[in-house]
């Protein structure tokens, strides 16, 4: 008859410590179960109750969430703010165009300015694909301070920067709106930009991005991204003589105000413009399945191919490499 000697008992701190881990470890099995099944039923057949499956999933979830995106890359979320919580439930699958253009037009240790970086997503996207030094442009404090966080829990502090202020074509303070709602995306200099009532945040810092520029002594910058909420022709004439395809070479602006002024700017800066085509859901996912496998896809067309206000806009210099590369893409999935 075998005997077994009784373990000690453990301290009480220290059932406490592994009680917590359990806790934590089981918190975060649930978190990953709940984000992989609705990925996996967003993707099926079925093609209904999407929004149902998401809320019934999110009752049994913290507010605040750690998450690590399939990518790898580490994110601290608020699942009560909109665009943090489609970062959750996507696996980070924001705006798709836009991370296979950092993937495929960034070169490996470029310069990648985020202005209006919201929680940090894109430019950290750039830092952990394309070992870009990165610079981000946020006003609002509290988004500000998610990027800090999430540029601490990637351990990106040696490429990237974050300045906590607006970007414009003029310098000083600025009134600052908030979204109530709890909407990261519609939060803007402007008043009236998105939809409903904002509420006055406060003053915040306004630089233009030229200053900014002279400030950091870059020599050039590989891609700019321009999610300034109603205030991106603005921040494209911040730049002054750094608006050409010499310095700036690549640009994604969003063009939901102001279409046809930024198209203008633009075009006489010697640039020529490329816009994500609308597709669904359902789409994006294929079209990422074929470029994970090697795939050659298109998600941009040339301006002025049936695009109407409101989409994103790629743009390079009209006899760049990239600008002969997009073209080859989308007349690969024209003949196709």
């Amino acid at each position: 008859m075998r005997h077994f000697r009784r373990c000690p008992d453990l301290p009480s701190w220290k059932r406490l410590e592994t009680v917590d881990c359990l806790f934590m470890a089981a918190t975060k099995s649930l978190t990953e179960s709940a984000r992989r099944f609705y990925r996996s039923y967003r993707s099926g057949k079925i093609r209904i109750g999407h929004s149902l499956v998401k809320g019934f999933l999110g009752l049994w979830l913290g507010r605040e969430q750690d998450v690590c995106l399939r990518s790898g890359l580490k994110l601290r979320l608020d699942l009560s703010k909109k665009n943090q919580a489609g970062i959750f439930w996507y696996d980070g699958d924001a705006d798709v165009p836009l991370v296979w253009a950092i993937r495929e037009l960034v070169p490996v240790g470029g310069v990648f300015i985020d202005c209006g970086a919201n929680c940090g997503l894109m430019g950290l996207l750039a830092c952990q694909y394309r070992h870009a030094q990165v610079v981000f442009i946020e006003p609002h404090p509290r988004l500000a301070s998610s990027i800090a966080t999430n540029i601490c829990l990637n351990q990106f502090e040696s490429r990237a920067e974050l300045i906590e202020t607006a970007a414009s074509d003029t310098s000083g303070e600025v009134t600052f709106y908030e979204d109530p709602t709890g909407d990261d995306g519609t939060h803007s200099i402007h008043a009236d930009w998105g939809a409903g009532k904002k509420r006055v945040l406060g003053k915040v810092r306004c630089e233009t991005l030229k200053e900014i520029l002279q400030r950091k002594q870059l020599s050039h910058i590989d891609f700019l991204k321009i999610d300034a909420e109603g205030n991106d022709l603005a921040v494209l004439r911040g730049l002054g003589e750094y608006l050409q395809p010499s310095f700036t070479r690549l640009l994604y602006v969003e063009m939901v105000r102001d279409r046809g002024p930024i198209c203008s700017l633009l075009a006489s800066s010697g640039y020529t413009g490329f816009a994500s085509a609308p597709r669904r859901g359902r789409e994006y996912v294929q079209l990422q399945r074929k470029s994970d496998q090697g795939s050659r896809v298109c998600y941009f067309r040339p301006l002025g191919d049936g695009l109407v206000s409101g989409q994103n806009s790629l743009w390079c210099g009209k006899d760049s490499s990239v600008a002969a590369y997009l073209m080859a893409l989308s007349a690969a999935a024209k003949n196709a």
